[in-house]
């Protein structure tokens, strides 16, 4: 009956808001899930005097940070049942790594499309997609290469095509490739990727003017493997190398503690969410909720995280702008000690 409703919720609200009332009643009622059926979960919220009786709006619902799904199994149903675990990335082995388990995959697979296509596929044509991440059925651990294959089935034209192999990209054959297209074609690709792709092709001279209207869309940061790039670079090399102009690139944000994703225009400057989606930013002493424009640490609440939580704290420094929100840096541990106060009180007990 919940998951049925949530889905509902998310064909209704693809691409627009949702009503602020409509929101808070189905995110009331996915927190009562949660409590009941996720221990862990209810545990934190019992420490942190937030209990179904109390909770009163979505912006009381105790957010999980993140470490959270690193530590804990955070599961509404036996652990044992679950379809697909999607992993954080990780260095040091799975012990190190964060682990999201679905039950079903109907949820995930309902909300990728809709805010992809708004953001991507508005003109409404046909593109094949270049993919610079690894593919779905090569890493079944990876959210990101998970929901590469959800927008390859649903609107790659033809299939699309991998060029990552054991973290290396085909460079020489996507190029061959790229070469090949008369029509408009969606790169999508991690910023690491993406940055080693365009520093190729000027470590080789190459300068491809690839057809009007392709796309870029790239995601996540470099995580210590290279020099951080801006963004301004990253959309400028993308313009010299490859004949894609800025307005052309867009940004995802997503978490693997996510079902859903954020979009944000290059020529815009703050990520959107889908109307099942809300943000709130919080003061890092004290884990209140901070003025619009004040910076703190961004929480999401994401009504597909059905058999998860829903409410997740980032480690994400950022400021509510606009209509949406944008990312200013990573928090450091110590940053996040007042809005994590009560998650270490309960790991203690």
């Amino acid at each position: 009956m919940l998951e049925r409703d949530v889905l509902s919720f998310i064909k209704k609200y693809p691409d627009k808001p949702a009503p602020d009332s409509e929101f808070d009643s189905l995110a009331l009622r996915v927190f009562r899930h949660q409590f009941k059926n996720n221990k862990n979960y209810r545990k934190f919220c019992e420490i942190d005097g937030k209990t179904i009786v109390r909770v009163k709006t979505w912006r009381e619902i105790p957010a999980m940070p993140a470490l959270g799904f690193k530590e804990l199994v955070l599961t509404t149903f036996p652990v044992k049942g679950a379809r697909r675990v999607f992993r954080t990335s990780g260095t040091s082995g799975k012990s190190s790594r964060g682990a999201h388990f679905f039950e079903t995959l109907k949820l995930y697979d309902a909300a990728v499309p809709g805010p992809f296509r708004r953001h991507l596929l508005g003109d409404g044509k046909k593109r094949r997609f270049f993919f610079l991440t690894h593919s779905p059925l090569e890493v079944r651990d990876s959210s990101l290469s998970y929901m590469m294959g959800v927008v390859n089935r649903k609107f790659s034209r033809p299939a699309g095509l991998f060029y990552v192999k054991k973290d290396a990209v085909l460079c020489d054959k996507l190029i061959r490739d790229l070469s090949r297209e008369k029509s408009p074609v969606m790169l999508l690709a991690t910023a690491f990727s993406f940055k080693a792709f365009l520093d190729y092709l000027r470590a080789h001279k190459i300068k491809l003017k690839l057809p009007d209207l392709s796309r870029v869309m790239e995601t996540g940061g470099f995580k210590g493997k290279v020099r951080e790039v801006s963004k301004a670079e990253l959309y400028r090399a993308c313009s010299v190398y490859l004949g894609i102009p800025k307005k052309y690139c867009v940004s995802e944000y997503g978490m693997t503690e996510l079902t859903s994703q954020f979009y944000r225009r290059a020529t815009d400057g703050f990520f959107e969410g889908p109307g099942w989606m809300r943000t709130l930013v919080l003061d890092k002493a004290t884990g209140k909720e901070v003025k619009n424009g004040t910076p703190g640490v961004l929480m999401h609440l994401d009504l597909a995280n059905l058999g998860s939580v829903a409410a997740v704290l980032t480690e994400d420094i950022g400021r509510t702008v606009d209509k949406g929100f944008e990312v200013l840096s990573r928090a450091k541990g110590s940053e996040l000690r007042g809005c994590s106060l009560s998650y270490e009180e309960f790991i203690r007990s």
